[in-house]
């Protein structure tokens, strides 16, 4: 973390102030709900030959992928969620 210290000319008191590194969001894709990257799940489009949903853990895999939240809601609906096929359409 990058601390700068700066001094407030009205009071001859020092301020800290604290850069906060930015952290990227995601939208799950059953409750729509926008959260920190690291705390939802990837699934990443599988090859053409198959059409099983493929979970990302390491979110390192190439190619598209969406993200679900981690709460059992919905992981429970994600096994009904069709959308993926337009997800992953094109690619």
């Amino acid at each position: 973390m990058l601390k700068l210290i700066k001094k407030n000319k009205q009071k001859n008191k020092l301020v800290q102030r604290v850069m906060v590194k930015h952290v990227p969001m995601r939208t799950c894709v059953i409750c729509r709900a926008k959260r920190p990257k690291a705390l939802l799940l990837r699934y990443t489009c599988p090859d053409h030959a198959s059409l099983k949903l493929d979970s990302d853990p390491g979110g390192m895999r190439q190619g598209r992928g969406f993200y679900t939240c981690r709460d059992r809601a919905c992981a429970e609906k994600i096994g009904r969620f069709r959308g993926w096929i337009h997800k992953c359409k094109g690619v």
